[in-house]
Order: C-alpha cells, then structure tokens, then sequence
C-alpha cells in the first residue's frame, strides 16, 4: 500500500449507506470511519488510539474486522453508555 492509513481513510468516499457509531447518531460517514468527527473527539484518546491501531484499510470492504477491532469497538460502546449515564444525571 503506497498510502499511510490515514490518506486511504481520508481518500475514502461515502459508498453505502454507513452512519456514525454512537448509538442515535444518524450522520452519514463514509464506511472507512468509525464515526462523525463530533463523536470521534468525544472519545477518549486511548480508545481512538486502540481502534485506530487495530482498524485495518479494507476491513469496511471485505467486512472482516479483526477480533481485536470487535472487541476495542464493544469497549467503545461501554465507555458510550457510562458517558451517556453521567451526561444525562448533569
């Protein structure tokens, strides 16, 4: 591959229909992204590292996330809930 990682993310187009992952996020994001920019940099910077680290270019293609990429995205979700939890008792 002639690209960084983040030059294939960034080359990506949005092909099929993929929204953001934040749960009742409804925002169109190309399938190369996890997420919206908004949500992205709400999450914190381990665990943008983590999923980063295990993203593999393609994987949004051949929908074959590693193990590893599964398991850092059900993190992603837990941290989600307990942010959701503390936002909503403000």
């Amino acid at each position: 591959m002639s690209q960084t990682k983040a030059e294939y993310v960034k080359s990506q187009e949005q092909t099929r229909e993929h929204k953001c992952h934040w749960p009742d996020c409804k925002k169109q994001v190309p399938p190369a992204m996890w997420g919206c920019s908004h949500h992205w940099f709400i999450l914190p910077v381990n665990l943008r590292a983590k999923i980063w680290r295990a993203y593999r270019p393609g994987q949004e293609i051949d929908r074959q996330p590693s193990k590893e990429y599964l398991n850092i995205a059900h993190e992603i979700q837990e941290f989600i809930t307990e942010y959701n939890k503390y936002k909503n008792v403000k």
